[in-house]
């Protein structure tokens, strides 16, 4: 196993998979609270004796949360992919930058890929994938966690996104998927709650980037293009780790794609100010055009893991507003406190909504104190939970309770390093300040995880 990084205690392997087993639980469960949280994140920083240059590089790790009848059962898998089981056999890595050059090249002239499933857990259908950002959805069992086949569902082309959002009046999920060549495609697809996925058609893009998250409206798709340009001959080559193969090109300025759900090729382009966003919260129309509120960053890196970078900078919190009338752009700043991995009330995505749940964190002298906030964005009732000192925490994910959207239980998974365990916080929505009404624990550190999902009970 690979010993934790110094500034961030999570970057390492998976000690102990195992399947479901009893958790510990600390306080009362909630009884309205039936169903499984799922998460996902980098679950192998070390194989065959040698390091993973990046957590994006990494086989994934599924790790799971049951709750019912006032008890919790706790899994956590490594997603053995089929590519993962190639390099088994191997005995040594085929497929990320850690391979040798001679294997990569052979990986490369096949077309092969690896759905490490290392990003997102997402659920459609009553189906479990494990999402990374640049392979196909990988599917996992629901009960056991055990990995599955990956899948093209009928529609995908090349890669399918991590960042799969749905849109609540429309009963519909989005995303998106990119292709690498000549130039690089954007795919766009929908997923109905019922029925077959779709394929909408594809947008070319200006040039070669990394296009982490977007986000859905009832009208509209909305796709940002950050000023990051890719070397893929690099890539494609194998010549370096994907830290090296990304260059910030503030010249390049950022686009915003705004493509109607009825006609993909009728999509507009918009031309904004340098600038970086991992997450977006939510989007939704109003007078003259679509509002999208993003963590925006002055720059790019792969390189931080802190929400208050080395250099003082931060993603806030930030409303684009567009005009079709005049074709321009507005920023309106919405929070002044470093916030990622932004979470809304199901029920009001992709319409107009007030209130947010991110993860925060702020300096006071050399202390950095982090937390889950609840923001109000009309900047009344907005309200946070500090972890102790030396804790972690992660995307909080909400479980709706009825149809206020801060009426939800808060399910948050927090490293603890003075017990080097992680524990989930069961918080309430209306009541975050108080802290967990329950906390469920794991007998070791489950490694950094990205986004999650929930899944109602089903028994």
């Amino acid at each position: 196993m690979r010993a934790a990084s110094p500034r961030n205690p999570l970057l390492r392997s998976l000690s102990r998979p195992h399947g479901f087993e009893p958790l510990r639980v600390e306080g009362r469960l909630p009884e309205g609270l039936r169903g499984t949280l799922f998460r996902a994140g980098p679950g192998l920083f070390e194989r065959f004796g040698k390091p993973v240059a990046h957590a994006f590089e990494t086989d994934g790790a599924i790790t799971a949360v049951r709750f019912g009848d006032g008890m919790a059962l706790g899994a956590t898998r490594i997603v053995e992919s089929a590519g993962y089981r190639d390099e088994e056999a191997a005995g040594r890595f085929l497929y990320n930058s850690s391979a040798s050059w001679l294997d990569r090249m052979r990986i490369a002239r096949r077309g092969s890929s690896k759905s490490t499933g290392n990003t997102s857990a997402f659920l459609w259908q009553d189906r479990l994938f494990g999402l990374m950002e640049g392979g196909l959805p990988q599917e996992m069992d629901q009960d056991t966690l055990e990995t599955l086949d990956a899948t093209d569902l009928g529609v995908i082309p090349g890669a399918f996104s991590a960042h799969p959002h749905r849109v609540a009046s429309l009963r519909t999920t989005f995303n998106f998927g990119l292709r690498y060549g000549r130039k690089m495609q954007i795919d766009l697809f929908a997923l109905p709650d019922e029925g077959p996925a779709r394929k909408l058609g594809t947008l070319e893009a200006p040039w070669q980037s990394m296009v982490h998250d977007f986000i859905a409206t009832e009208r509209h798709i909305l796709l940002l293009l950050g000023p990051v340009e890719l070397n893929l001959l690099r890539a494609m080559a194998g010549l370096a780790d994907i830290t090296k193969l990304f260059r910030w090109r503030p010249e390049l300025g950022s686009r915003l794609f705004v493509v109607p759900l009825d006609d993909v090729n009728a999509a507009r382009t918009y031309e904004l100010d340098p600038f970086w966003a991992w997450h977006i919260a939510n989007a939704f129309e109003e007078g003259g055009g679509p509002s999208l509120d993003i963590c925006r960053l002055p720059t790019f890196g792969l390189d931080e893991t802190d929400l208050v970078r080395s250099d003082g900078t931060a993603p806030l919190l930030t409303r684009l507003h567009l005009d079709f009338a005049t074709g321009k752009a507005s920023e309106t700043r919405l929070f002044d406190v470093a916030c990622e991995l932004p979470q809304i009330a199901p029920q009001v995505a992709g319409g107009r909504y007030g209130t947010v749940f991110a993860q925060t964190e702020r300096l006071d002298g050399n202390e950095r104190l982090r937390g889950v906030t609840r923001i109000d964005l009309a900047g009344e009732r907005s309200a946070e939970w500090l972890v102790p000192n030396g804790h972690i925490p992660s995307e909080p994910m909400l479980v709706a309770r009825g149809e206020a959207e801060d009426d939800a239980w808060v399910l948050d998974l927090v490293y603890d390093g003075g017990r080097d365990t992680s524990y989930l916080a069961v918080l309430d929505g209306q009541r975050l300040e108080e802290g967990p009404v329950a906390t469920v624990h794991f007998d070791q550190p489950i490694p950094i995880t990205f986004h999650g999902a929930f899944a109602a009970a089903r028994w």
